[in-house]
């Protein structure tokens, strides 16, 4: 039947509850029980001897004071606790450092390489493991060599390695490899030189042609070389501190001229640096570069020197070497001191006792504009569109008189005219002119006639015309002016008559 006790040390029973046991306990036994005394007995036993099978005495060499279960001739009591061999032997490890020569075929490079091997002994069991180191881009598969095991010697014999067959400067055969131990470390040449047998001195692990390849030679050191690219990359020792911080963020300034161009000269005290900077005035015809020369000593005999020839070091431009009126020269250019900035002229007053005149940046007198040349129109589109193309290469789209459109929305002049011409075939066609008063465009139509062979329809498209006789401006109401004459898109007009509603507006209106 399933227990209802729960699951946990001290609640589960070692018999059967429903059996009972009406088994009588004696009086005595009892007492015992209940006047007992609770004896601590260890969880584990302590690690007996080898017991001996042989029923002679044992000579006084083989005789251990470490196993109790012998009869202590010598007298005195035994103190000493027998320990196995795992137990005193455990964690330590012998640690040699070996290699071997793996052959490499097929490869004009090399014809064999060398592996570095780390041969661990382990001392309680007498296995070992082999490790290679693993290096980076090595092409060969590294980490665990040999797993840990135990290894014959080579002779047959059948025994396995021991800790005395591996001596630094000899061979150790293992699993058909002879590996050559040329160190060890520390820990393994103490032991065993508490044992009587110190190891050798570490020889030298011999290297590969590959390896060879890989070693980097060290190259010499330029100090001219290295010092002309810091003093070209605008760095360099910090040799003037105290120049620095006295004259932080001073700045001289020369408005000097070059070939009849303005230019400006910074010269900071800081350091000692110049920097010349162009001045650009709207269309000078130029490339807008801020600067000419970048911030940097300028040297007073310039030579071009080649990299690794000897700096010029001290032989620069300093400002006391300027001179009113003179001239400084950059590299070959000459530039011509035309005026200084104020504070330049109180500097050099100062310091100096020399007088700079003050002066500014000369820009050169404006040009007048020249006209601007409109072309004639080409007749595509409307002329207004066409001409902001003149103006601007992106024109905006012509602005519409929108108060003008919505007062004379849909008021339209009509007038009769005729041609101006004594032409027989066009003297009798007639034709009707609307004037759109919203935009000022016209548009030109010509009636039907009986027996006159010509086809009806629009004469002209809606658009607005210029008038040839008033400077090309673009005709208005006051040019259509009954019995007079209109030339609309070089056709010559004689105006007849019009409309009531146009002749009720022109009379209301007057242009």
């Amino acid at each position: 039947m399933a227990s209802n006790f729960p699951k946990l040390p001290g609640f589960v029973p070692t018999h059967d509850p429903t059996l009972v046991s009406h088994k009588k306990i004696s009086h005595k036994k009892l007492e015992q029980i209940q006047n007992g005394k609770n004896i601590a007995v260890p969880l584990y036993s302590l690690p007996r001897g080898p017991t001996s099978t042989l029923s002679g005495g044992k000579p006084e060499e083989s005789k251990s004071f470490s196993q109790s279960i012998y009869k202590n001739h010598f007298g005195g009591d035994i103190k000493e606790q027998y320990e196995p061999t795992f137990v005193k032997l455990d964690k330590q490890v012998l640690r040699f450092y070996g290699y071997f020569k793996e052959s490499v075929v097929e490869s004009r490079l090399e014809n064999y390489r060398i592996r570095k091997l780390i041969v661990m002994y382990y001392l309680e069991d007498h296995s070992l493991m082999i490790n290679e180191p693993k290096e980076v881009n090595s092409g060969t598969p590294q980490g665990v060599f040999l797993k840990r095991q135990m290894v014959l010697k080579q002779d047959g014999s059948n025994t396995p390695l021991l800790p005395t067959d591996f001596r630094v400067g000899l061979d150790v055969g293992i699993l058909g490899r002879s590996i050559r131990i040329f160190d060890a470390d520390q820990y393994t040449r103490e032991f065993f030189d508490n044992i009587g047998q110190p190891q050798p001195d570490a020889q030298q692990l011999p290297v590969d042609s590959f390896a060879k390849q890989q070693i980097k030679v060290p190259t010499k050191k330029d100090t001219e070389m290295k010092e002309f690219l810091e003093k070209a990359l605008g760095g360099g020792r910090v040799t003037s501190q105290k120049q620095f911080l006295d004259n932080d963020r001073k700045v001289l300034r020369f408005f000097v001229k070059c070939d009849d161009l303005p230019f400006i000269i910074h010269y900071y005290l800081a350091d000692d640096t110049c920097e010349i900077r162009e001045v650009h005035h709207p269309n000078d015809g130029r490339d807008s570069f801020a600067l000419l020369l970048k911030r940097q000593k300028l040297p007073q005999n310039f030579a071009v020197n080649q990299p690794g020839q000897n700096f010029i070091g001290d032989n620069y431009l300093t400002c006391d070497e300027i001179e009113p009126k003179g001239t400084i020269d950059a590299f070959g250019r000459q530039f011509r001191i035309t005026g200084v900035d104020q504070f330049t002229k109180e500097f050099y007053q100062q310091k100096y006792n020399k007088f700079f005149d003050l002066g500014e940046i000369e820009y050169p007198k404006p040009r007048e504009p020249k006209p601007i040349q409109i072309p004639p129109h080409n007749g595509f589109g409307d002329e207004t569109d066409s001409l902001g193309y003149v103006f601007k290469l992106l024109p905006n789209q012509p602005k519409r008189d929108f108060f003008k459109y919505v007062d004379n929305d849909k008021k339209v002049l009509r007038f009769t005219a005729r041609f101006n011409t004594r032409t027989p075939e066009d003297t009798d066609r007639r034709f009707i002119i609307s004037f759109f008063l919203s935009d000022d465009t016209i548009s030109i139509f010509e009636p039907a006639q009986k027996n006159s062979g010509i086809i009806e329809g629009k004469f002209l498209e809606r658009r607005k015309y210029k008038n040839a006789d008033k400077n090309n401006d673009f005709i208005t109401p006051t040019d259509i002016a009954i019995g007079g004459d209109v030339k609309i898109n070089g056709h010559n007009f004689h105006i007849l008559s019009c409309d009531d509603y146009t002749q009720k507006y022109l009379e209301q209106y007057t242009y």
